[in-house]
């Protein structure tokens, strides 16, 4: 990422997350933290009602046309026939703040020092289309195997009896036609509070993951604010040379 938060506008009401535009990640950053973590609450609605099912992905190559996620259920699953409309649900780190952890605030405070939570959360929105072809599901599973697994291959299974099995599965795949990346990470702190915040959960071992995203995702955009109000404050120095006229608060956007 460059030194400032990606462009991307909050999203539009037709999605049923709310991402502020300080929280809102780029599609590159959603779409890689999804891979990263490569399981998730595939989410549909049939005529069973709402149906939910925590599932292990692949995040297929880029092949120039949507981005597509591969699966596979159990038949006896009926969420496979919720084809149609699907919201792949992509949790990241996240960890408990505790006001403990933020730095003293020169008084008077402007933001109160609350308890929150820190998190990244990615909805891959789209298409879920079922696969009954057993050639289709044996390369789902050889994909499936190659991302999560270092050493075991299919061979090992051995194949013929994994063949066995393919009729007892569905074959899902998610064509993806929206991704929206939330990434509430501390945006509306200083960038001290941020890496004073980001070090006492690394120290104390409760969310090293937490702390390196915080510092990864959101110090870029709040550095990028820092020096935005800096140079604003520069310019308000220079037209009236007078140091009472700067009443810009850091944290401002």
């Amino acid at each position: 990422m460059n030194g400032s938060w990606p462009s991307a506008t909050p999203n539009s009401g037709a999605s049923e997350l709310y991402v502020a535009e300080q929280f809102a990640m780029s599609t590159a950053d959603a779409l890689a933290q999804a891979d990263a973590r490569g399981v998730g609450d595939l989410v549909t609605h049939g005529e069973r009602g709402i149906d939910i099912t925590y599932l292990p992905f692949v995040l297929l190559p880029d092949d120039g046309g949507p981005r597509r996620l591969s699966s596979h259920v159990a038949r006896t699953n009926l969420q496979w026939q919720d084809e149609g409309p699907a919201t792949w649900v992509v949790h990241g780190p996240d960890s408990y703040l505790s006001p403990e952890l933020v730095p003293p605030q020169p008084q008077p405070q402007r933001l109160p020092t609350v308890p929150t939570w820190n998190y990244v959360v990615v909805h891959l929105r789209g298409r879920l289309v079922a696969h009954h072809d057993a050639e289709w599901k044996l390369q789902s599973l050889r994909d499936l195997t190659a991302r999560h697994e270092p050493k075991w291959r299919l061979e090992n299974g051995p194949v013929s009896a994994i063949e066995r099995m393919l009729p007892a599965l569905v074959g899902i795949e998610l064509i993806i036609d929206e991704v929206i990346g939330k990434a509430k990470l501390s945006q509306n702190r200083s960038s001290h509070d941020l890496q004073s915040i980001a070090s006492a959960l690394a120290e104390d071992g409760h969310s090293p993951e937490t702390a390196e995203v915080m510092r990864r995702l959101a110090l870029p955009y709040i550095s990028a604010r820092e020096q935005r109000v800096r140079q604003a404050r520069e310019l308000q120095l220079r037209r009236k040379g007078s140091p009472d006229s700067a009443k810009i608060d850091d944290r401002a956007d």
